[in-house]
């Protein structure tokens, strides 16, 4: 019996020619190192974002700040983080990684120099924003690059992993970095050193990292091709409830790192233990080595499940009964409050699932968009809680000063204090009961 050909369509001739390439580019050792050297921009500033954690008494002293001062000051970061979201998912969209990432270092790099050698808290907060504003594109551009350079079937491991980059970042702004506050002279002396870094991984950013494979896309696309402009498709992006209930569950879960590990963890220990600050940056980094496999591990969880909804509920639950203890726990042996503080980190790893549902609900042609917008969102955990968590102290400060003038709060007062982070991961569990599945086995089913 003859057969006949049948011809292919020009939508068909363009997959299978996107598929042939993508056997030879994605998951490739190049796509690996263009990878590695993205996430070193992103592992470099989240030491900048953490490292105040283990400035406080020095910054607070330096710069004659209460407790709300200094949450201000940290959040300069975020005040420019958030902001540029959006604009840094539309740049890396039309522009590409290579270049948005390079700047981006660049940036941090000022701000870590003027940060370093200020000497007024305007030039503080300055420095401040604009490490924020060269962060804003860190994780929405390993994320394109993982878009771009990996098969899509890996993007939630992969955006684990990306994760995990983040995390080991957060962990080396703990005792490294406390360390070299004790060792070199000051904060201002190890915030130097970052800055000298931050050249060291700019160069490196525009000598690696590049956009796409070269034949990845065809030069001309078939006339019966039709996309949703750009305009229409961002519409419908940020008027899609689905995309707001998934945002703020990332918000909201985001709190054990955005207001106990990045500020208040460190002092919360140092005064609750009597324990240095050295010796207390080793307990908040246990919640940054949990993330790191937490992350990971929720991919794998959700796509085992095939559920990302049920992966996040876990995670939150878990995560609400973890610091729950922290917070009213009568007397936590220190050993114990490691072994929580980890096993918070790792369950917080279902965070990270609020980006690849994002991703599977929105257009591909505004991936970064859309993980800019969603990451905007889950970032204003920090703009709202570091400052509310620095006002509650103060509220609860019963007048006592230390020798040098600065105040001292209590254990009950840093207590009282982060109740907020057990009631937001509540609030988060029960936003999940009015978002609907995302995993693509849930959706070709449907």
């Amino acid at each position: 019996m003859e057969t006949t050909a049948i011809a292919a369509t020009p939508e068909e001739t363009v997959v299978a020619l996107r598929q042939a390439q993508e056997k030879d580019h994605l998951n490739s050792t190049q796509a690996w190192a263009i990878w590695v050297c993205a996430g070193a921009f992103y592992l470099y500033e989240c030491i900048l974002r953490v490292s105040p954690s283990v400035m406080t008494q020095e910054l607070m002293h330096d710069f004659a700040l209460t407790s709300t001062g200094l949450g201000v000051l940290v959040s300069c970061y975020l005040y420019a983080y958030v902001v540029l979201q959006v604009p840094c998912g539309v740049m890396v969209d039309a522009l590409g990684a290579r270049r948005i990432i390079t700047a981006s270092a660049a940036l941090c790099t000022i701000g870590a120099f003027l940060f370093a050698v200020g000497d007024s808290l305007i030039w503080a907060q300055i420095g401040r924003f604009l490490i924020g504003a060269g962060s804003a594109c860190a994780f929405i551009s390993c994320l394109k690059v993982v878009a771009e350079w990996f098969s899509p079937t890996k993007f939630a491991v992969m955006l684990g992993l990306t994760n995990m980059m983040g995390t080991i970042g957060g962990t080396f702004g703990g005792p490294p970095l406390a360390w070299m506050v004790n060792n070199l002279g000051g904060w201002r002396e190890a915030t130097f050193t970052l800055a000298l870094i931050g050249v060291v991984v700019t160069l490196l950013s525009w000598s690696v990292v590049r956009d796409r494979p070269k034949d990845r896309i065809p030069k001309h696309k078939p006339h019966h091709t039709h996309e949703i402009p750009l305009r229409k498709s961002f519409l419908l992006l940020v008027t899609n409830p689905q995309v707001w209930l998934i945002a703020l569950f990332g918000s909201l879960m985001w709190l054990p790192i955005a207001a106990f590990a990045e500020l208040w963890g460190v002092p919360y220990l140092m005064h609750t233990y009597n324990i240095d600050k050295q010796y207390a940056s080793f307990a908040t980094v246990m919640i940054f080595v949990g993330f790191a496999f937490g992350g990971p591990l929720a991919a794998w969880v959700s796509e085992k499940l095939k559920s990302r909804i049920l992966t996040m509920k876990l995670s939150s639950a878990l995560l609400f009964a973890i610091f729950s203890s922290i917070v009213f726990g009568v007397e936590i042996p220190l050993p114990v409050m490691f072994v929580l503080l980890f096993a918070g980190g790792v369950c917080n790893g279902g965070q990270v699932l609020v980006f690849a549902c994002v991703k599977e609900i929105s257009p591909r042609r505004i991936s970064g968009t859309a993980l800019g917008f969603t990451n905007a969102i889950v970032m204003m955990s920090g703009v709202i809680f570091q400052p509310l968590l620095g006002e509650l102290l103060d509220w609860c400060w019963d007048g006592t000063l230390a020798a040098d003038g600065i105040r001292l709060y209590s254990a009950a007062a840093y207590q009282t204090a982060i109740i907020a982070i057990p009631v937001g991961i509540a609030v988060s569990w029960l936003l999940l009961y009015f978002v609907k599945e995302t995993h693509h086995f849930h959706r070709q089913k449907g």
